[in-house]
């Protein structure tokens, strides 16, 4: 039946989001700072480096790499091919009673990030998008994000904003521009608009809270313009009775966290690779696909 009330219910398909309280505890939560740390300082295997991403102004060296390399990180891919303690992170019992309640019992969850914004750096901004432009499978409002910041998150270090009920649009065309991180898409038409940029709502969140947001709401966030840490775990939960509707990114890596399988739906893959691949995201949303226009006033994204 899973445990949110009516009221979030309501909340989460009027509004396209909902937050839910306390979903982690401090000891957890801390147990997962460490780990990322550990893994960043080099506790990986050697084939899943390329998991370990630094922002983009470290990695083309725009700016001087920090005395803490954790300083200068983006993200951490999918750790759960290689770490026990960020698999456990795929079936936090909170979140998938939370999911049950919007998506039904039968889950799937993939895409596992630790997502970083290194101190100081006000240009870490990651566009307007919605995460439905990633996902090859139907129906769309069978998945969802899930969103869970470790540190507390306001305007200042780059939390989320979103578009209220902009998962009542289509999926917008998207594709990869140049100035963002890695794997980072754009609305095309969308940042820069002030039409939405005057919806949208920052959210200020605390450690272990949860966002839990449709997969076609509008999103963006900033950069952080303190000097402390902003991260944040999330993932996306999809009902396995989705089906796919194209080709797959091999990113995805279901992983079958609650209730039954369905014959021609979604299905787990046993042994993802480790090694990070991007090639069928490139040629996806690349300014040159024969898919996606690009929009040129869009390209300052400061």
């Amino acid at each position: 039946m899973g445990s949110l009330t009516k009221d979030q219910i309501d909340h989460y398909w009027r509004e396209g989001y909902v937050i839910v309280p306390k979903v982690l505890e401090p000891d957890e939560i801390n147990r997962y700072l460490i780990r990322a740390r550990d893994i960043v300082l080099g506790d990986h295997p050697e084939e899943a480096a390329n998991r370990v991403i630094k922002d983009i102004a470290f990695a083309k060296k725009l700016l001087p790499m920090p005395e803490d390399p954790e300083h200068a990180i983006w993200k951490l891919i999918n750790p759960d091919r290689f770490d026990t303690t960020f698999k456990e992170a795929l079936r936090f019992p909170r979140v998938l009673d939370a999911v049950e309640s919007l998506i039904g019992e039968d889950l799937m969850a993939f895409l596992l990030m630790f997502i970083y914004k290194p101190p100081g750096v006000a240009k870490a901004v990651h566009p307007f998008h919605q995460d439905a432009a990633y996902f090859m499978f139907k129906p769309q409002d069978r998945c969802l994000g899930v969103w869970i910041p470790l540190d507390p998150v306001n305007e200042e270090n780059g939390s989320l904003s979103i578009v209220p009920r902009s998962h009542e649009l289509e999926v917008q065309d998207h594709l990869v521009k140049d100035g963002i991180n890695f794997g980072a898409l754009a609305a095309s038409g969308i940042e820069n608009n002030p039409e939405f940029h005057e919806k949208a709502i920052t959210l200020t969140m605390e450690p272990g809270e949860c966002l839990l947001f449709n997969t076609r709401l509008l999103h963006r966030s900033g950069g952080n313009r303190t000097q402390s840490h902003r991260r944040v775990i999330t993932l996306h939960m999809a009902s396995t009775t989705c089906e796919m509707t194209g080709p797959g990114l091999s990113e995805y890596a279901f992983n079958h966290v609650r209730g039954q399988l369905h014959e021609g739906c979604l299905q787990p893959v046993e042994s993802p690779t480790l090694k990070l691949e991007n090639r069928l995201l490139e040629e996806r949303f690349s300014p040159t696909s024969k898919s996606s226009t690009e929009d040129k006033s869009e390209r300052s994204i400061d």
